[in-house]
């Protein structure tokens, strides 16, 4: 007679399997993308209910969930090293667990690279001209930006005058950079 719960693990590890080989990622790490890449997998592997892999230490090997886990863990590194260029992967293959990957990738391109990721975000902003794309496409362009400098530049005010002041200078500022880069056509509204 079979066992029951062994069936049980064993069709959710198929499931886990079959859930990671399906996924694609739209953005491969490079190293100039980590925040989208790591956007994506983070919110990848929380919609199958693995995110715990990327910040949690494994269960003790005594531990009744540790195969699983174990499991688990060996098919999101596959996943994750498969998410980035080679000569990324090369340089985390040999790391032993997700949370590790994770770490080393986070540490490597994350705030570590601040003043060069606001600068190449900057840059895309002030070179970001309205061109063939609606206004619209034009705008949702300028605002992933500046969703994006907002991620780097976290401004910590002491007072909550002081913030709401500076919300509205930057807010403006936005309104400004967004003007510039209209096409002629509108030159009506920027006055």
């Amino acid at each position: 007679m079979a066992d029951p719960i062994a069936e049980v693990v064993n069709t959710e590890s198929q499931n886990t399997q079959e859930q990671l080989q399906n996924l694609n990622i739209a953005y491969r790490l490079n190293g100039k993308n980590y925040l989208k890449w790591a956007q994506l997998v983070h919110r990848t592997l929380k919609g199958q209910g693995k995110a715990k892999h990327l910040t949690e230490d494994a269960p003790k090997e005594e531990d009744p969930k540790f195969t699983k886990w174990d499991e688990e863990d060996s098919m999101i590194m596959a996943w994750l090293w498969n998410s980035m260029i080679p000569e990324i992967t090369d340089t985390c293959m040999f790391l032993n667990s997700a949370k590790e990957i994770w770490n080393a990738m986070e540490q490597t391109y994350s705030k570590a690279k601040d003043a060069a990721q606001i600068y190449d975000v900057k840059v895309k902003t002030v070179a970001a001209k309205q061109g063939n794309k609606t206004v619209t496409e034009y705008a949702n362009q300028l605002k992933s930006l500046w969703m994006e400098l907002d991620h780097y530049k976290v401004i910590k005010a002491k007072c909550l005058d002081d913030s709401a002041m500076l919300k509205e200078y930057i807010e403006q500022d936005r309104v400004y950079d967004f003007l510039v880069g209209l096409n002629s056509d509108f030159d009506q509204v920027r006055v």
